[in-house]
Parts: structure tokens; sequence; C-alpha cells
């Protein structure tokens, strides 16, 4: 009993992880596409998440840089960008599962790139 009991407590609190891969599993929340320079997209969304008090990394991927965060410093991740250059222009996409509204994350994502 006490195994089984162990096993489903662990299950448990492994399900409520979240990964920057399995955010990028579902469709993005909101896509964005603009002729700002994918550095200064990274820089703006940056310095606009950073005004928030969530711990926030930047991850290097494929083609581009991830600006991931967290509920807290040891948390699982519940909203990142991924912002690539396109031939011409930068495109951001935004995932998320906050437990709340993040429209004011994916606004600021989109600011950044009408700049």
């Amino acid at each position: 009993m006490k195994q089984t009991m162990g096993c489903v407590i662990i299950i448990a609190l492994l399900s409520g992880c979240t990964s920057a891969g399995s955010l990028r599993n579902a469709a993005p929340t909101a896509v964005y596409a603009g002729d700002a320079t994918a550095e200064d997209v990274l820089s703006c969304v940056s310095n606009a998440w950073s005004a928030k008090q969530l711990p926030m990394s930047t991850e290097a991927v494929f083609g581009g840089t991830s600006i991931q965060l967290q509920e807290k410093a040891d948390g699982p991740i519940v909203a990142l960008v991924d912002i690539t250059p396109s031939g011409g222009h930068t495109l951001a996409k935004y995932y998320s599962r906050f437990a709340y509204d993040d429209t004011w994350y994916f606004t600021q994502v989109k600011s950044c790139m009408d700049k």
C-alpha cells in the first residue's frame, strides 16, 4: 500500500511539471511576424517581461532564441516565446500554460513585433 501511494504521489508531482518541449507540443497561443530584427524583439520582450516578478531565462533554440517564464525559480515553465529570424522578417511564437489570464505577456510580444 505504501509503495502504491508513493508512486501515486510521484506521478502527481511530475504531471504538474511543464517543460519547454511539452509547451511546444501544443499549438502556439499566438504567432507574430514583423520587420524588427530578432535581436531587437528579443531585447524588447526581455525588458518588458522582466517588469514582472516571474523568473525568466533565455535559451538558444534551433535558429533563434527562446525566453521562458517559470512560476517560481524551481517551478515549471508556464510560458515561453521563441523568436527566430525568417527571411527578411522575424517570427515570434508564444506558448502558454498560465493558470490565469496571460494577455499582458502576449500583448508585450505583439507590441515588440510592431516596433
